[in-house]
């Protein structure tokens, strides 16, 4: 207790950003927190998350508070008052929080009275019709995923970057794994993630592939090889390097994200399905190749580091959880243009 404290430090405008899953998505909505600070360099940003996604805003400047989506914060926060509060997505557990919490203005989603979501803003009319009209989102819309959001919050969008900080014992984590592999810290080294999400049918390439890539990328770069997934694409990797040359590096699953995400700092260039890793290496300005699947790839900024391979098949993308088709979306890239890709991106100029 002291008055006229001249370390005093008032929270100014308070905002609570609601962005739940999926953990890449959350990362890719990272880009809102500069233009937020921007518009109110005195305010206080509370973020509301699933606990596996809040390693994510560790070490964030512009975060005061982090939180996971749990009973302690469900009870605190509908008791607070907020003066914006930005909930980005669609889901009954986000939007009903957003809801319930006292707020001057509210931006994104809301619960609707009959448990569906609502667009909670005139500006968000469009993010919300991308969820209801497939025709606009496969091949209508033009715009990127943070285009999107930064609409639906009204802000104006200036391509701002991903926000990661990867802490020490994350980077020291990396430099273990792979000095038990012997890897030469001068050579070029290529990282191939050949997970990713199971939620929709061929998000991810081929084995076949992968394992054809490794080896081009050994031959005609003169690279080393990483083959990179979480702990749920063990199987996925150890298939693919059972393809592969003994020189082909397995630094193994981590369950850490920030020492996954450090495993990629130390590539040269990264390819991968779109998945975490491609939000990762994104963040971390690594070169990429995005290979999609499923997906639309017109919603993924590559921020000029990189190039997308699309599959050039009538039915893409469609974001099916299954596929009963003889010729899949993962069948028609080919390796050969995948390692063109890579070996553009690779020698490209950072």
């Amino acid at each position: 207790m002291c008055d006229d404290c001249p370390h005093y430090d008032p929270m100014g405008v308070r905002i609570l950003i609601i962005k739940l899953a999926a953990t890449g998505d959350v990362l890719r909505t990272t880009p809102i927190l500069a233009a937020l600070k921007r518009l109110h360099p005195q305010s206080h940003i509370t973020w509301v998350t699933r606990p596996r996604a809040l390693e994510l805003l560790e070490g964030l400047d512009e975060i005061d508070r982090a939180l996971p989506l749990d009973v302690d914060t469900l009870a605190r926060l509908p008791a607070e008052r907020f003066d914006l509060v930005v909930c980005l997505d669609k889901e009954p557990a986000a939007t009903g929080l957003a809801t319930q919490v006292d707020a001057a203005d509210t931006r994104g989603f809301v619960l609707g009275p009959h448990g569906n979501p609502l667009p909670a803003n005139e500006n968000a009319a469009y993010a919300y019709r991308l969820g209801l009209d497939d025709d606009l989102k496969f091949h209508g819309s033009r715009m990127t995923y943070q285009q999107v959001v930064f609409g639906a919050v009204g802000l104006p969008w200036s391509r701002e970057e991903y926000r990661l900080e990867l802490p020490a014992r994350a980077r020291t984590r990396a430099n273990e794994l792979f000095a038990a592999l012997d890897l030469d810290p001068a050579a070029r080294l290529v990282g191939l993630n050949v997970g990713a999400g199971e939620a929709f049918a061929y998000k991810a390439w081929r084995v076949k592939g992968w394992a054809e890539l490794a080896e081009l990328a050994e031959e005609r770069l003169g690279a080393r090889v990483c083959l990179l997934g979480g702990p749920r694409d063990r199987e996925r990797v150890e298939a693919v390097a059972a393809l592969c040359s003994e020189r082909v590096l397995d630094p193994g699953a981590t369950p850490s994200i920030l020492e996954f995400a450090a495993l990629l700092e130390h590539c040269d260039a990264v390819v991968s399905g779109d998945t975490l890793g491609l939000h990762l290496a994104l963040a971390l300005r690594r070169p990429v190749v995005a290979v999609f699947g499923s997906t639309a790839p017109q919603e993924l900024d590559l921020y000029g580091r990189g190039q997308k391979i699309v599959p050039a098949i009538g039915c893409h993308p469609c974001y099916k959880r299954s596929c009963d088709l003889p010729r899949t979306c993962a069948d028609v890239v080919t390796t050969q243009e995948v390692f063109e890709a890579l070996s553009r991106v690779i020698e490209s100029p950072r």
